[in-house]
């Protein structure tokens, strides 16, 4: 199994449990979230360094995109979906 140690991670003030291992969380860093849908979706911009060996890589391998709901009577959210991103500068959104 992949992810053997997920742990909850606070994303802008969200509790988020990700398919990444609480081993890799300093090396994530949050680019932009999105709360939607009356604050049941919540979908985040990632980059993980974690598994790249080169710096100048990191905008082909390192971005990921979590889709996240959260499920009825909790407070934390969930990941639905989790895929490889590539990372762009979008001067709209710092």
């Amino acid at each position: 199994m992949r992810w053997r140690k997920p742990e909850f991670m606070t994303i802008n003030g969200h509790e988020v449990l990700l398919p990444i291992d609480r081993e890799q969380h300093t090396n994530i860093t949050i680019l932009r979230s999105i709360l939607g849908d009356n604050a049941q979706t919540l979908v985040i911009f990632l980059k993980d360094t974690t598994f790249v060996q080169d710096p100048r890589d990191e905008r082909l391998s390192a971005g990921f995109v979590a889709i996240c709901d959260r499920f009825p009577d909790e407070e934390f959210y969930l990941t639905i979906f989790y895929h490889e991103w590539y990372i762009t500068e979008n001067p709209q959104f710092p």
